[in-house]
C-alpha cells in the first residue's frame, strides 16, 4: 500500500486538470524559446511543458501553460483556468 502511495513521487506525477494543485510539482530544469513568443521545457522527472502565446485581434498578452493534460492561461491580470482559448478571452476580457 504505501508503494502505491509513493509511487507518483518515484516515477512523476502525471499532471491533469483534476490534480495540478493537489500534488507534488516537479522542478523544471530547462526551458528554451521557441522563436514564436513561447516557451518549452522539461522538469526533473522527464516530463515536458510548453508555454504558448494565444493569437486573438483585441491585442491581449494571453498564454497557454500546459503539462501533460493539464493546463491554464496566464496574463497580465493573473491566472485563468478555463475550458478553452475562447473562454479564456472572455474571462479575460469580463476582468476588467
Amino acid at each position: 500500500m504505501i508503494f502505491f502511495t509513493l509511487l507518483p513521487f518515484l516515477v512523476g506525477a502525471y499532471y491533469t486538470n483534476d490534480n495540478l494543485g493537489t500534488i507534488a510539482h516537479s522542478k523544471p530544469v530547462w526551458f528554451l524559446t521557441d522563436g514564436n513568443g513561447g516557451f518549452y521545457g522539461a522538469t526533473e522527472d522527464g516530463t515536458t511543458f510548453t508555454q504558448k502565446p494565444i493569437t486573438n485581434d483585441f491585442g491581449i498578452r494571453l498564454h497557454k501553460f500546459q503539462i501533460d493534460s493539464a493546463f491554464f492561461y496566464v496574463s497580465d491580470r493573473g491566472v485563468i483556468y478555463a475550458e478553452n482559448n475562447l473562454m479564456a478571452l472572455s474571462m479575460y476580457l469580463a476582468l476588467m
